[in-house]
């Protein structure tokens, strides 16, 4: 099982799908940090998401006060608010594996890093590929993510929708 870590705005495309669960059923290991849980902080996501940690299929790492220390000093090319981000790209660093997130400056400063990053899009695209879910499905998804989140590209999903119906 291939690890992967996440920050919280996949977390909110996939709840706003109501696709926790089949990207739970995904072959990964799904980490994230204390500082992204935290930033969930409508009750009924949160509960959802305790649920996956209470059953174990979603690892919540505990910073130390050490590694918060290190995050902080962690050297980024971008300018980050808070420190939520750079826990989960920090983290992913450490664990050398990739980050999902749809968040572009994050992105951006994944890719400079060295570090896999992937988005929503591509959690969708391996549930189907995964048959975690039907193609249909898939599309049911996109189709929904287009009406939650305006940010997402919308060339890319229309062409994996096209991809999916074929």
């Amino acid at each position: 099982m291939k690890l992967i870590i996440t920050d919280s705005s996949v977390f909110f495309d996939i709840i706003k799908i109501q696709a926790l669960p089949e990207f739970f059923a995904l072959d990964f290991e799904i980490c994230t940090t204390d500082f992204v849980k935290c930033e969930i902080l409508e009750s009924e996501q949160r509960e959802q998401i305790e649920m996956f940690i209470r059953s174990h299929q979603l690892i919540v790492f505990e910073l130390s006060e050490k590694e918060i220390e290190e995050i902080e000093n962690f050297k980024t090319k971008r300018f980050f608010k808070t420190i939520i981000d750079k826990t989960v790209l920090w983290k992913a660093k450490q664990l050398k594996c990739p980050l999902l997130t749809g968040d572009a400056k994050l992105r951006s400063e994944s890719i400079d890093q060295g570090i896999t990053v992937y988005g929503s899009l591509w959690v969708i695209r391996m549930m189907v590929e995964s048959k975690v879910v039907t193609a249909n499905a898939g599309i049911e998804f996109l189709e929904k993510l287009k009406v939650s989140n305006d940010r997402l590209p919308l060339d890319e999903i229309e062409k994996l929708i096209k991809k999916l119906k074929s």
